[in-house]
């Protein structure tokens, strides 16, 4: 089984396409340690604006949760330390893809907790489908 975007949905969100047995959401997460989040903002910048692209059409943002928090990287700490990338760079890129794109990013100061609010991101959005 195959997500056409993102690392995580709810089954019942997706479409399936059988032949390439790929499925395709409607709502989605995105997990990222802190290093693969500055790897999407640099060096993989293409392919993850591709992904942004692919959610531009769903009725709620793709949910991006980052595995560490906004004020490491603000700082320069944690995995930011050692990256050729200056905050300001990755506040604005931030600012211009939250604008042009349907997408939400949530930062936390633990892998625990970012799996924590994916997993409850992903129950909200079944509890509301099932309201529907």
């Amino acid at each position: 089984m195959t997500l056409s975007t993102a690392d995580y949905a709810v089954p019942a969100a997706c479409t399936h396409d059988s032949s390439s047995d790929t499925y395709h959401p409607r709502f989605a997460v995105e997990r990222k340690s802190g290093d693969d989040f500055l790897t999407a903002l640099t060096w993989e910048r293409d392919r993850f604006t591709s992904e942004l692209r692919r959610a531009a059409e769903w009725p709620q943002p793709l949910a991006v949760v980052v595995e560490t928090s906004w004020e490491t990287l603000l700082r320069n700490r944690g995995c930011m330390s050692w990256r050729d990338i200056h905050p300001n760079q990755m506040v604005g890129t931030l600012s211009a893809w939250t604008r042009h794109y349907n997408v939400a990013f949530r930062f936390f100061e633990s892998r625990r907790r970012a799996e924590l609010c994916a997993f409850l991101l992903l129950v909200r959005h079944s509890l509301r489908r099932e309201q529907i």
